[in-house]
């Protein structure tokens, strides 16, 4: 009955470890059909971001004109408000993982570091450059911020991969299991 017990509680720890190795942590994952008004924008939070998550935004218009994706630290959000507000046009974005102008775009940028940050679905005439709107739009959005699992990191990299606090955890209990049932 002790060696069934034995081996049923590591066969399970060793699964969860297996499974949990390999596995992309997704932050955000959104996937909606959304209208923007002429001159308003849609924006979504994106909190406590790591350096190295990753960023995925596809983006269909289906109806209106071009509109410009804009991601910004949070510390540059207020000034984009207020340029939208007062009829600005000067704000900062990082131009790496923005996209003015556009009806269809897929793409994937990597954060370099860690903060709070806005991506933005734009129909206005903010940034100066960007998208020149004369409707409302109607967009198909697809928006994720995933954190890679390790081996996704950096391919090639001389870099460990790091052991998860879970598998931790893991290893330590069946260790605590195995020696409570020599006893």
């Amino acid at each position: 009955m002790i060696n069934q017990r034995y081996v049923f509680v590591t066969l399970i720890a060793l699964v969860l470890i297996v499974v949990s190795a390999g596995t992309s942590y997704a932050k955000i994952n959104i996937d909606q059909t959304r209208t923007i008004d002429l001159e308003k924008f849609y924006d979504i939070p994106v909190n406590e971001v790591k350096a190295g998550d990753v960023m995925n935004v596809d983006i269909q218009v289906t109806s209106g004109s071009p509109i410009d994706v804009l991601l910004m630290k949070s510390s540059d959000y207020p000034q984009y408000v207020n340029a939208v507000t007062q009829r600005g046009t000067t704000t900062n974005y990082l131009v790496d993982g923005s996209s003015l102008g556009t009806r269809n775009i897929k793409y994937s940028y990597k954060f370099p570091e860690n903060g709070d940050y806005y991506i933005v679905f734009d129909n206005t005439d903010v940034p100066k450059g960007g998208g020149s709107p004369n409707n409302q739009v109607e967009m198909n959005i697809k928006f994720s911020v995933v954190t890679p699992a390790p081996s996704e990191v950096t391919p090639g990299s001389t870099e460990q991969p790091k052991t998860s606090g879970f598998e931790a955890i893991l290893a330590v209990f069946v260790i605590f299991v195995l020696i409570m049932w020599k006893k």
